[in-house]
């Protein structure tokens, strides 16, 4: 719910599975450094308060290198069982082995070549993904169809009722958005009010500058 509230606000972009980029992955190997930020994400009522709770990600980088330093020494990065082993960089440049287990978000541990050395990750099943950069809605859910860092699709959905009762939409251009009351209007040219402030398309102020409103 914290990522999609983040994605929706347009505090993060949206992001395949990664265990070097999702939110709740970090959240699990590294509770001290995000765990302030998720709670406060949770807890906010708009996209400004969501905004505010960034502040804490920053506070806690400290106690996020601590959590990093604590973790055995990095010897290389492999798949044990269903679990994800990979490299951490501490501040002080020193690396340091990381452990996720991929069933824990309804994934399987991929070791892939990237600039010649393996690569372990998390790979999200394909849903009905055609391919990356082709996202849809399913329902509420934002369904990202992107491929991660080590290469492969790994699509991530995102609920944007989670996004203080959002619906997804599909605007086009590759692209899917939440829009809602909170998040605003995204559609500029669907003819509906998607936010439900009485003003549609061009006439809402959310659409100041956006094709095709002047």
């Amino acid at each position: 719910m914290a990522a999609t509230r983040e994605d929706a606000c347009g505090v993060e972009t949206w992001k395949a599975l990664d265990v070097e980029e999702s939110l709740g992955i970090y959240l699990s190997v590294t509770p001290g450094g995000f765990k302030r930020g998720v709670d406060c994400t949770l807890a906010a009522q708009n996209c400004q308060e969501v905004d505010a709770c960034t502040a804490f990600y920053l506070a806690d980088a400290d106690q996020l290198n601590e959590e990093v330093l604590l973790l055995p020494e990095y010897e290389m990065d492999y798949c044990e069982g269903n679990v994800a082993k990979y490299g951490a960089t501490a501040d002080d440049g020193s690396l340091h082995q990381q452990s996720y287990d991929c069933t824990l978000a309804g994934a399987t541990c991929i070791v892939t070549e990237v600039a010649g050395k393996p690569h372990a990750n998390c790979q999200a099943p394909p849903l009905q993904c055609k391919g990356p950069n082709l996202p849809y809605c399913d329902g509420t859910r934002a369904v990202v169809c992107e491929t991660n860092s080590a290469g492969v699709l790994s699509p991530w959905v995102y609920d944007c009722a989670d996004a203080f009762d959002s619906h997804c939409i599909d605007p086009g251009s590759r692209s899917i958005e939440c829009e809602g009351p909170a998040t605003g209007e995204r559609d500029c040219e669907d003819g509906i009010d998607g936010d439900g402030d009485g003003k549609v398309d061009c006439d809402d102020s959310n659409c100041l500058h956006h094709p095709p409103c002047p």
